[in-house]
């Protein structure tokens, strides 16, 4: 070295002696070339420098040290040096790597260095914010300078992530790791992974994702993944101080980030299983998610499985009335609310579920008047689901009663779009009121008499100003059906008696009684109608019900349709069957007396064909025999 210079050393607080060539170096920081020509002055510089400190036997390399930390410092910290910053600022790492390796050469303390490099740092971040990632950039492709260098070292300086700062300081060294990668290798490259797992993330998702789209251009070669964006959100989610975004959010930066938002929701199923297990979790962000998963025939039903599993009974209704309230419910909705909806509330108790329904009443008017049916078509599969398990299961049944299935009625009523009994909510409860509360082993008879004790005790002014064979289905009957004549055999006068004291001439009732005729008689077969009518003639008989009294409406009810189905239809047949002269008696007697329950002109209609059989016999223009004609004579005596 020709000379040595002194300079006013900041952190020894005196003058030092530096040589020439380090001297060189400190004019570099003048220079405003571009990143390239500056790089390359910087380079000669520092080689020349280790040529000629080597041939002085480094006598003066810490006070060199002292002096080249120092200029960068100033340099950074300069405000006439901040235009020229954004393209120079690599060279700086190049520089920082120079005077770590004197600093580890001569086994001295590193805070020079460290206030270097935090000042370094601090002006990078400014810089990859100033030009929206634009820079910085790598000064070199040398591939051994770059390794040299080696960005990741300061990445991993970059602990915690609690600031926008901070972040985009972590932005710039991600940049250029990645470019480095990109360098350095064809094959093995940085990932996003790599660099998110080095920090503590203490910023927010929306933060994050906010900056990096102000400089998405940056990254253009290695992109944020779904991977990187899964990993931001579960740290936010098990994170005490910050939150995950609204769903909406969240969903707008994926279309931001061009990612593929079903494989995304895919991969945040297991965050989401365990973010609605917290306290904190919110109804309206769940309620965002479902909507936008609601056109996704895969996803929605998983999520809502998911949803259902984790929470309780009342947050998956509310998330139910809150959907409804707040937009369409789409086909895929209502498909896949309907069956887990019915799934979970099977085993909730009556009056919760009595609760919800109430609930469900009280949202009815923030429903759009278009989605109001399939809203309570919902209500109507779950109320079916509840019911039957609750009917049909023994450890449920006995608490079920005939006062809650009455409120049930109440509310699907005032439920119903026309608020009418034919809705079939109503419908299904109608039914489990009258005809599901008897065991299967109880007589035929006394399930009657219990079907028509409930009968009469429905609402009058609800029930009687509605024609019951609107309201009650043939289907109903199935564990109500006689087993024609065998059934009637096994009634006696007394029981019989007990059941025409039931039905109370409550129209219900007697309607019950008369389908229930009509539907037992049609199984049986048309080949035994004659024996069938001897057998029911014969059990009047014997019950003491033979002969026609104006106030025995069931009787009058049974021997109309045995007529109507039996006798009417199949005159020429069941004339002749033996015995049944009651049944015919009783006929005419009640059209006689003009009797309301009769079809009087079916009984005019069926004596006329009587008359014109008779009138053949004696014009010799039928193929009627003797005994046939004494039959008939027979009938016209009973008129």
């Amino acid at each position: 070295m020709k000379s040595l210079i002194k300079y006013a050393s900041r952190w020894f607080k005196s003058e030092k002696e530096i040589s020439e060539a380090a001297n060189y170096i400190g004019s570099v920081f003048h220079d405003d070339s571009d990143e390239q020509s500056f790089f390359d002055v910087v380079f000669a510089k520092f080689e020349n420098y280790d040529q000629l400190s080597q041939a002085h036997e480094n006598k003066t390399l810490s006070e060199d040290i002292d002096f080249i930390i120092q200029c960068a410092i100033d340099s950074l910290t300069s405000p006439e040096h901040l235009p020229r910053q954004s393209k120079q600022i690599y060279t700086f790492f190049y520089i920082y790597r120079r005077a770590a390796e004197y600093n580890e050469y001569k086994r001295r303390c590193n805070t020079q260095l460290k206030e270097f490099q935090e000042k370094l740092l601090e002006r990078l971040g400014h810089v990859f914010e100033s030009t929206k990632g634009c820079d910085p950039n790598l000064s070199t492709t040398n591939k051994d300078l770059i390794e040299r260098i080696d960005i990741r070292q300061h990445l991993a300086t970059v602990t915690e992530i609690k600031d926008i700062g901070k972040l985009n300081i972590f932005f710039a060294l991600c940049k250029l790791s990645f470019q480095s990668s990109l360098v350095m290798s064809s094959s093995i490259r940085l990932q996003w992974m790599d660099v998110l797992k080095m920090c503590q993330w203490n910023i927010s998702v929306i933060d994050f994702v906010s900056q990096y789209l102000e400089c998405k251009s940056a990254f253009e070669q290695c992109p944020l993944d779904i991977s990187a964006l899964i990993y931001l959100t579960r740290k936010a989610q098990s994170s005490t101080s910050v939150d995950l975004p609204t769903f909406d959010i969240l969903h707008s930066f994926l279309n931001d980030l061009n990612l593929d938002y079903k494989e995304f929701y895919g991969r945040f199923l297991s965050i989401f299983g365990e973010g609605i297990r917290k306290p904190s979790c919110k109804q309206s962000k769940i309620s965002q998610l479902f909507r936008i998963l609601s056109t996704e025939e895969d996803l929605f039903p998983t999520y809502l499985s998911t949803y259902a599993s984790g929470v309780s009974p009342d947050h998956l209704w509310e998330l139910f009335l809150n959907l409804s309230a707040n937009g369409d419910i789409n086909e895929i909705m209502q498909k896949h609310l309907s069956s887990i909806l019915t799934q979970r509330m099977q085993y909730i108790s009556i009056e919760v579920f009595k609760h919800y329904y109430v609930c469900a009443e009280c949202c009815l008017p923030k429903i759009k008047d278009e989605n109001r049916q399939v809203f309570v078509g919902i209500l109507d599969t779950v109320l079916q689901g509840f019911l039957s398990k609750q009917r049909n299961d023994q450890s449920y049944s006995c608490q079920f009663t005939e006062y809650h299935l009455k409120e049930f009625l109440n509310i699907a009523l005032r439920l119903s779009p026309t608020h009418s009994l034919q809705h079939p909510s109503c419908l299904l409860i109608i039914r489990h009121l009258l005809f599901k509360r008897d065991n299967y082993d109880i007589a035929i008879f006394e399930k009657i008499k219990r079907l028509f004790a409930r009968s009469n005790s429905l609402d009058r002014n609800l029930f009687q100003t509605v024609e019951p064979a609107s309201i009650i289905k043939d289907e109903w009957f199935i564990d109500y059906m006689f087993h024609i004549p065998n059934d009637w055999f096994m009634l006696s006068r007394y029981d019989y008696d007990d059941l025409a004291a039931a039905h109370q001439n409550n129209s219900w009732s007697l309607y019950i009684w008369s389908r229930l005729i009509q539907l037992s008689l049609s199984k049986v077969d048309t080949n035994k109608w004659n024996e069938t009518v001897a057998q029911l003639n014969h059990w009047m008989i014997n019950v003491e019900r033979n002969k026609y009294t104006a106030n025995d409406t069931l009787t009058i009810i049974f021997v109309n349709t045995v007529f109507d189905m039996a006798i009417s239809k199949n005159s020429k047949s069941v004339l002749f069957a033996p015995n049944i002269g009651s049944i015919l008696k009783y006929i005419l007697d009640a059209k006689q007396n003009n009797d309301k329950l009769i079809d009087i002109k079916q009984v005019d209609d069926f004596i006329q064909k009587v008359n014109e059989s008779i009138k053949d016999i004696l014009s010799l223009n039928s193929k009627f025999h003797l005994l046939e004609f004494l039959v008939c004579k027979t009938f016209c005596n009973l008129q």
